[in-house]
């Protein structure tokens, strides 16, 4: 592995030299040839997104239910299974439809309505979301009801991969971020952030993009408590080269997008006391192995919650989770790099950089399962899978990563079945 790494940065020292490397000119296909022989799934999907959720509209008329004051979109049956989680939520003032943009997972074949009325009463119909884009309530599965517990709001997972545009390790676990969004009200939205893991050894940023929204659009960013990823432990986290140093928590990017900065060092950020004997921080790998060492350690996933208030209420009606690019920032060769979900890769947010426009597996991955095991340190998400258990976090054959990885359309629930002994739980 050590050999094909350092073969892969020589090839790269071509597509960086405007950044400092050698003047060698850079050799595409020799890059995609080693990152090809360095990867668990060399043959992937040519034509892969690596999406497990997709966008869609819907209209939403609950004029057969009464004093309805609320419309939410669930993952399931909300009056049956207390995991259902909130995709979508929309006031209702008592005109006719609700528009409603809704992120789903593609494994999801069936969604949920739900309408609730002023005393919390719900009315809730099954639909088929890749089949129609209405939705009413003329059959409904459940008539005026309450629950009995408190509805949750659907939780991505944002997985990272350090060593952009190098290859990983591809155990995707560097930084894992769990993220959930509520709509507060006409103008406000709420972003649920919690630190699950560091695998990482270096200096890892982060922050969210709000595709497709300014930053002059944004009244005010401010966190409950006034928490700050920032502080620690240890207090306020000390100037750093070679990272973010900006601690307003919105930031302008270079386009002029609106940007929520997360944190500017992830091994700060868990809230533990990270400072050793001589004053620098120790890199632990936090969460990612169960071995107790001076290189691993575990702390408690740390929340913060970012109220984000917009200057018009129509811009959060159409915010959903896929416009949310969350992206980590590292060091490589002495440069800063961003590292994007797929669909985002090409994005310059808060630095200029050369996109690595290898055909293979990414660098991050959005998971939508708020209980989405990532590996443990050094596994690999999956290999090709040729048998009835490959090897991996995600090996078994007929819901494996490997075989989604090459082929799109299969297993596109593979993140429902680890290998309980090679993850994290």
């Amino acid at each position: 592995m050590k050999d094909k790494r350092w073969k892969i940065i020589f090839a790269l020292c071509g597509m960086i030299m405007v950044l400092g490397c050698n003047p060698y000119q850079f050799d595409q296909q020799r890059y995609e040839e080693l990152v090809k022989e360095d990867s668990p799934v060399p043959e992937t999907d040519s034509i892969h997104d690596w999406m497990m959720t997709t966008t869609k509209t819907f209209v939403v008329d609950p004029s057969g239910v009464t004093d309805v004051k609320q419309i939410r979109i669930f993952t399931d049956n909300p009056a049956v299974a207390e995991s259902a989680e909130i995709m979508g939520e929309a006031s209702y003032s008592g005109d006719s439809k609700v528009v409603m943009n809704i992120s789903y997972p593609i494994r999801l074949e069936t969604l949920y309505a739900a309408a609730i009325d002023s005393e919390g009463y719900y009315t809730i119909a099954s639909f088929k979301p890749a089949s129609s884009s209405s939705i009413d309530f003329t059959n409904p599965i459940v008539k005026h009801e309450k629950l009995s517990y408190q509805n949750l709001y659907q939780t991505f997972t944002y997985l990272f991969e350090e060593e952009y545009p190098v290859p990983g390790d591809y155990d995707y676990n560097d930084v894992v971020l769990r993220i959930s969004m509520e709509l507060t009200g006409k103008r406000e939205v709420r972003f649920n952030v919690q630190l699950a893991a560091v695998g990482g050894e270096k200096q890892i940023a982060a922050a969210i993009r709000l595709a497709g929204y300014k930053y002059d659009e944004i009244e005010s960013v401010k966190t409950l408590d006034n928490a700050s990823f920032n502080i620690g432990a240890a207090g306020d986290l000390p100037e750093q080269s070679g990272s973010i140093t900006e601690r307003a928590f919105l930031l302008k990017s270079m386009y002029g997008e609106a940007v929520l900065n997360l944190f500017a060092d992830a091994h700060w950020a868990t809230g533990e006391n990270v400072i050793s004997d001589n004053g620098s921080i120790l890199r632990k790998r936090f969460n990612v192995s169960y071995e107790k060492s001076d290189e691993y350690g575990t702390f408690t996933p740390r929340e913060i919650t970012y109220i984000v208030t917009f200057k018009d209420e129509l811009d959060v009606s159409s915010l959903t989770m896929d416009a949310l690019d969350t992206f980590i920032i590292e060091s490589y060769n002495g440069n800063l790099y961003e590292v994007h979900m797929h669909q985002y890769a090409t994005a310059q947010v808060l630095y200029t950089q050369s996109p690595s426009d290898a055909h293979n597996l990414p660098w991050a991955f959005c998971v939508p399962y708020n209980k989405f095991y990532w590996p443990l340190h050094k596994v690999p998400m999956g290999y090709q899978a040729k048998s009835k258990y490959t090897n991996g976090a995600y090996p078994y054959l007929g819901n494996s990563f490997g075989e989604w990885a090459a082929n799109h359309t299969k297993c596109i629930d593979w993140y429902l079945y680890p290998d309980k002994h090679q993850v994290y739980r």
